[in-house]
């Protein structure tokens, strides 16, 4: 091998993040079969679950909110004239993948401590591997995605929207990684992050517009009026309430995702990108002695 042993000065450059991983892209590549194997090893239906679990959910979402609570109210959800499972689980699919890759990347460093421990090796490996593990249940629900919204809206609703689709995940996906970078990082010394994590979760799945179409504003809100635009810019902050409503355009509308939609999510994904390597590769060195 030209590089014998990985040390401490390594971990501790910025700039050898991209060659580093490259240098130890076999590494990465076991990790992730590795931990694919081992998710799936003792489950009778293995990787069915991946079809599964958003399906069950948007059947118990769909009876609840498409029907249940609108008769009871005298009104249908809905967006454009789309049936509400599909329009819902538009929404679940890219909304999971963020959930469980969050919460297994975040966690993914007190999970290999032993590892951390004994062998040199660029530490940004475990916690990517955690969020490529998660790709499997993505591409899965997303074909899972194409067939409910073949069967539901017909297959002529598919077109050259889905081309869109990478575009939008790519954003979403780097955003994940920065996030995963610098929570898994903070979580070595602040053990309460993984606890924030599923608090921050499940208030965004009700602050992100998957049960509901993307509000044109926040006027129905109890605030004094001059205080509505900046709760409407504070929600759209969020950028998941940008990036579902631009997956719902590709792919029920079969239309180019609105630049507006794209930009922010975009801007902040590069941001957290930088600043989640930075902070990871400077308290990289120390991880095992907090461990």
């Amino acid at each position: 091998m030209s590089q014998a042993l990985y040390t401490n000065a390594q971990q501790h450059r910025l700039s050898r993040v991209i060659p580093d991983l490259i240098h130890h892209r076999e590494l990465l590549r076991d990790m992730v079969w590795k931990e694919l194997r081992a998710r799936y090893r003792n489950a009778m239906m293995g990787f069915l679950w991946a079809v599964l679990q958003p399906v069950l959910m948007m059947l118990i979402l769909t009876f609840v909110f498409g029907y249940l609570l609108p008769e009871m109210m005298g009104a249908r959800l809905g967006s454009g004239g789309h049936s509400y499972a599909s329009h819902l689980l538009c929404g679940l699919v890219p909304w999971q993948f963020l959930a469980v890759a969050l919460a297994c990347g975040t966690n993914s460093l007190l999970e290999s401590q032993d590892l951390i421990k004994k062998v040199y090796f660029p530490r940004e490996i475990i916690p990517i591997a955690a969020v490529l593990n998660c790709l499997v249940n993505l591409a899965i629900g997303f074909v899972t995605l194409l067939v409910v919204i073949a069967a539901l809206e017909g297959p002529s609703t598919l077109g050259v929207g889905v081309l869109y689709f990478p575009l939008i995940f790519a954003v979403q996906f780097v955003l994940v990684i920065g996030i995963v970078l610098l929570l898994s990082a903070l979580n070595v010394y602040y053990r309460d992050v993984s606890y924030m994590i599923e608090v921050v979760l499940a208030f965004g799945f009700y602050a992100t517009p998957i049960l509901y179409p993307l509000p044109k504003s926040l006027g129905a809100l109890p605030v004094p009026e001059a205080w509505k635009p900046w709760f409407y810019q504070l929600y759209l902050a969020n950028p998941m309430a940008n990036l579902i409503p631009a997956y719902r355009q590709a792919l029920l509308e079969n239309q180019v995702p609105d630049a507006a939609l794209l930009w922010r999510p975009a801007v902040l994904a590069v941001v957290m990108l930088v600043v989640g390597a930075w902070l990871f590769r400077r308290q990289a060195p120390t991880f095992a002695d907090h461990l």
